[in-house]
């Protein structure tokens, strides 16, 4: 098997894996407290902390398993590979979620979501009128987490994008080059 094949296979198997978990953190994350992702940051750079530490450790597996050595192009494609799977498992459990296993989850999350920016607000010193003004100048959250395509597609897009970035700055980071050989023996006149 070639190298090329070799990386687009082993992208696929790590990345069906991190997609995997991905679905078992949201899922306990879900059954915990349905709208703590929504609601807490911490939470949120905690899970996109064990997403990079998993892609690096993916990426690191990767090159070992195909001999140590990797471009920044082969390094890019396999990271694409994987992140193509993570957006498109992403997005297709968030629009399951929240179509079928919990309807009420855009509601829930957008009030939640509410509550915690009229809190924030209210800790920097804004009036009623103010944080009132403000969010509604940001618009209806529920109707920006319903699952419909506009959401959906829009949602896939970001993953992408996002995902793509990251995918650029692992690549250059974990990309190694081979080092050259050099035949030092004399060679015959």
């Amino acid at each position: 098997m070639d190298k090329s094949a070799q990386i687009s296979q082993l992208s696929l198997k790590y990345g069906f894996i991190l997609a995997a978990v991905s679905i078992v953190l949201s899922l306990t994350l879900h059954f915990v407290n349905p709208v703590l992702v929504y609601t807490n940051f911490m939470v949120s750079i905690g899970i996109f902390i064990v997403f990079i530490a998993l892609l690096v450790i993916s990426g690191i597996n990767i090159r070992k398993e195909i001999g140590g050595f990797w471009t920044f192009g082969e390094a890019f494609k396999a990271f694409l590979i994987i992140s193509l799977i993570l957006a498109i498992t992403a997005t297709l459990y968030n629009f399951v979620l929240m179509k079928f296993i919990d309807p009420d989850l855009p509601a829930r999350a957008a009030a939640a979501i509410e509550d915690a920016q009229r809190a924030m607000m209210a800790k920097f010193g804004l009036g009623n009128d103010e944080i009132d003004a403000a969010l509604e100048k940001g618009g209806n959250m529920q109707e920006k987490l319903e699952p419909n395509f506009k959401n959906t597609f829009t949602s896939f897009g970001v993953s992408i994008a996002s995902y793509g970035i990251i995918s650029l700055i692992l690549a250059a980071i974990l990309k190694r080059k081979e080092p050259e050989t050099f035949n030092t023996f004399p060679t015959e006149a």
